[in-house]
Parts: C-alpha cells; structure tokens; sequence
C-alpha cells in the first residue's frame, strides 16, 4: 500500500518536471558551433587582411608620388569594419579594405568635391588596377583573371575648423546638387563602436555578433541588402551581452534578444511612397544620418520579413533539444559555414527558470 504523503510528494514531483519541461527549462548547447562559425568568417589578422594591408601601404605610396603638386598634403587612416574588428570574409571573396584620406585644406580650396576626387583617381588609375569615382568614395580594383580579387575604398576628406571632417561626395555625372560636402566624424565613429563594452567578454561578444548578422545579410539578400555600417551600429545602439549563470557566453539568445529589438524600432513613416513602417539606424556621430534612408519600401518590406524570419529560427533553434537539430536551423539563416554536427557533441545544458523568448527581450 502506498503512503498518501508518498504519493502526493510523487505527484507534486512529476507535475515540476512537467511544468519546466513545457517552460523549455533545456536548452541545445550550439556555442561551440557559433564559434566555430565566427573563427570560419572572421576577417582579422590572417593572410588576406595583410594582403589588404599591404595594397592600403601601396596605394598610398602611390597616391603621394602622383598627385600634381598644387594638390594639398594628406594623412591616411583606416575606418569601417578593418578598423572596428569587425570584417567578415566576403563569400564571393572579394576582399575590400576602407580607408580614409584627409586633406590638408578645407572644402572652399574645391568648391566641387568630385574635382579633388578625380585628382586622386588619375594619380592611382595605372596598369593593374579598375579606378571609378563612387558617390561616397574611390574605390580602387585589383583584377586577376577578368574578376575582381580585391578593392580598397578611399573616402576623401577636408579639414574643419572644428576638428570635424568633410567628406566629398558625388560622382563624374552628378548633379551639381549632388557634388556635395558632407560632415563627418569617422575616427569618432570607429572609437564608438570598439569602446561599445568595456568588458572583453562582453566586447568580444558584441563582435561576433555583428559578424554573424553581416553573414545572414549575405546569405540572405541578392539585393537590396542593408548596409555593413547599419548593421555595426544597429549594434551599438540595441546590442544586449548575454551570458549564462555559469558565466559562458550564449551567443544565441544574445542575437534573438538583439534582432527582437531591432525589429521593435521599426515605426510607420510617410515618405514619398506613402505611409509605411521603416527601420531607422542613426549614426552616433556627425552628420546624424539615417543609414537606411536610402531604402525603398519595398526593400524595407523584405528587410523586417527576413529579420522576421531570422528571429523565429533563432526562437525555434532555441526550444530545440538536440544541437544538431537546432543547427540544421540555424544552417538555413546563416549558411554552410554554420556546420550541423552529425551527432550531439556537447551536453545539454540547463536554462534558468527566468529566461524567456518572449517579446519583452
């Protein structure tokens, strides 16, 4: 005969399992295979990146033996995603590196910004390289057999007087409305981003993150695709650390957290298509721009179905049981570098009572 205390504490113990069983208190231990995936797109100190680094050294090289001598003195320095450690590998691999080039005047010596541009572009337009003025840069091609194999981009500036920059924009058949100059703080901006976290956990984190999301917009999008610096400071501005009671990172509930709040900012605006919702990333720092001004309705449209998707992998991946099953997933968003083990390689590990995937992430 069994006790009724007996049989009530069993009951009472089998109705706990069920409840945190329901509340998904397990979660698939994937880590590994986020960072297996960061060490396969990560762009940093490796072979290429001092190829890059090389080819920056070259052009600048060149760029101060060519250029006319009624053509001020300039200062170089590296910007965007080399700069914030923040590259990934391009999967048709084309290998680009962002560097700014500050001349030593300010933008009245060049009322036409373009002009300054195509002084710069003459004096690298040489055997072996593709030089075209873009409206926010110079971008210098190296080819090798017919294709593009690397490109680095030459943002010109001009000096201020309030130790802000211009940056010259416009390209050969622009408008005159269009050949502007444009303030601009990018050494302020890189400073920014890389000082987003002061732990290196955390930092690290924030890091890898960024490069898994620039690795989804590659994956994901032919055209249309939101810009890398939109995504970096998306990044800054809504990015959550999230790591485990134990102190390990997780890598996946900090993306569903942070695509869950990017998703959050979009907000009915009417623009010259109509009332529709949009996604607004401001830059940190002078000129204050929308970095996603520049997309249509359409293309803002497709952009929250994606991350709309993207959010719900993540979400599913997460209620998953077994790592392989929550890869495969994941695989589909992120690509093939995102590796499905054929087997469970680690244990599961425990989620605290607390954690949700709710919508108040």
């Amino acid at each position: 005969m069994i006790h009724q205390p007996l049989l009530s504490f069993g009951l009472g113990f089998a109705l706990a399992w069920l409840f945190f069983k329901d509340k998904d208190s397990k979660m698939p231990a994937v880590q590994k295979q986020f960072e297996d995936f960061h060490a396969a797109i990560k762009l940093d100190g490796d072979d290429e990146n001092a190829k890059l680094r090389e080819k920056r050294d070259t052009l600048i090289r060149a760029l101060k033996a060519n250029l006319p001598d009624d053509v001020p003195n300039f200062e170089s320095f590296n910007q965007g995603s080399y700069s914030m450690f923040t590259g990934v590998l391009p999967p048709d691999r084309n290998y680009d590196i962002d560097v700014g080039i500050i001349f030593d005047c300010q933008k009245d010596k060049y009322p036409d910004p373009v002009a300054l541009k195509k002084k710069v572009r003459d004096a690298l337009d040489t055997h072996g390289r593709s030089v075209s003025i873009r409206r926010p840069c110079v971008t210098v091609n190296y080819m090798r057999d017919g294709n593009i194999d690397y490109h680095v981009d030459l943002a010109i500036y001009a000096k201020r007087d309030d130790n802000l920059l211009d940056l010259a924009k416009g390209k050969e058949n622009s408008a005159d409305d269009k050949r502007v100059w444009e303030g601009a703080d990018p050494r302020t901006l890189t400073s920014r981003i890389c000082g987003a976290f002061t732990d290196a956990d955390e930092l690290a984190q924030y890091r890898r993150c960024i490069r898994y999301l620039k690795r989804w917009r590659n994956v994901q999008f032919y055209s249309g695709a939101p810009l890398s610096i939109a995504l970096t400071v998306a990044a800054y501005r809504w990015f959550k650390p999230h790591f485990e009671p134990s102190g390990k990172a997780g890598d996946l509930l900090a993306m569903l957290s942070w695509v869950k709040t990017t998703l959050s900012q979009f907000a009915w605006d009417l623009t010259d298509e109509g009332l529709h919702e949009r996604l607004k990333v401001v830059l940190p720092v002078s000129p204050s721009s929308d970095l996603m001004a520049w997309m249509t309705k359409s293309q803002m449209a497709t952009l929250k179905q994606r991350l709309e998707s993207l959010r719900d992998t993540l979400s599913d991946a997460y209620d998953e049981d077994l790592p392989e099953d929550a890869c495969k997933l994941l695989n589909k968003q992120f690509g093939d570098d995102f590796k499905v083990p054929e087997k469970a390689e680690t244990a599961k590990v425990a989620r605290a009572p607390y954690i949700s995937t709710g919508n108040s992430a």
